[in-house]
């Protein structure tokens, strides 16, 4: 299977996106036989197991600074570009346009794409998929985000496999773009990356257990500012 996708170009995210989907099929079919109070139980569960997963990717930053400004830059940022609102009515379009009842669809929409996105699996994945044609560690990601994808649809519906779309998108663009990013992105990047992704993750868990309503999208430009604030401070 793994030389299929080496032969696809954008293999890895094409490999990812299936995943995704076929995660998201099995969810939503399971959560209508699961009760809601069960339902509710599963969601806490998830929600732990989302923050020991932030947890880790945490613990791999090496310039905690650089970490906490790019967090707080990018989400003034991402306040004043509006991420998040653009991301729930981005949500609410896809719902009313295929005509669904869900009352959770722009919240599995959102919390599901930002889930998928902000890791550095996703980034180093794209990246070694763009350079060398290697797809297998956005393979191993896909095979995450299925199980992850399955229990998160079971929860929120079907508006989590439409975050398939900008995952995409977004991994597609990375890996196209790889040859460029290559030369730019150093292990220490990779490494602050990877932590500035895990707050973000440990943000949805606390937001999918109800502790808290952090606005997850507004994060979003870190990422960005993570990249240039680790050349100053390394």
């Amino acid at each position: 299977m793994l030389e299929i996708f080496k032969s696809i170009t954008a293999g890895g995210t094409v490999f990812n996106s299936l995943a995704v989907i076929l995660g998201s099929s099995i969810g939503i079919i399971a959560g209508k036989f699961i009760p809601e109070k069960t339902n509710d139980t599963i969601f806490n569960c998830l929600g732990l197991f989302t923050i020991y997963v932030g947890v880790n990717m945490t613990l791999k930053t090496q310039h905690s600074i650089a970490v906490l400004l790019s967090l707080v830059l990018g989400t003034l940022t991402g306040e004043i570009l509006g991420i998040e609102t653009k991301l729930n009515s981005l949500g609410d379009t896809l719902k009313a346009k295929i005509h669904t009842s869900n009352a959770k669809f722009t919240e599995g929409f959102v919390s599901a794409t930002l889930l998928f996105c902000v890791g550095s699996m996703a980034i180093i994945g794209s990246i070694e998929d763009g350079l060398r044609h290697n797809p297998e560690i956005l393979m191993t990601k896909g095979i995450m985000d299925c199980i992850a994808g399955s229990m998160l649809a079971g929860a929120y519906g079907v508006g989590v496999m439409f975050s398939v779309v900008p995952m995409f998108i977004y991994q597609g663009a990375i890996t196209l773009g790889a040859s460029w990013a290559e030369s730019v992105i150093t292990e220490s990047m990779y490494a602050n990356i990877s932590g500035l992704g895990g707050l973000m993750i440990m943000a949805i868990g606390l937001n999918m257990m109800k502790v808290t309503r952090l606005k997850l999208g507004d994060m979003l430009p870190g990422l960005i500012y993570v990249v240039f604030l680790t050349m100053i401070f390394a």
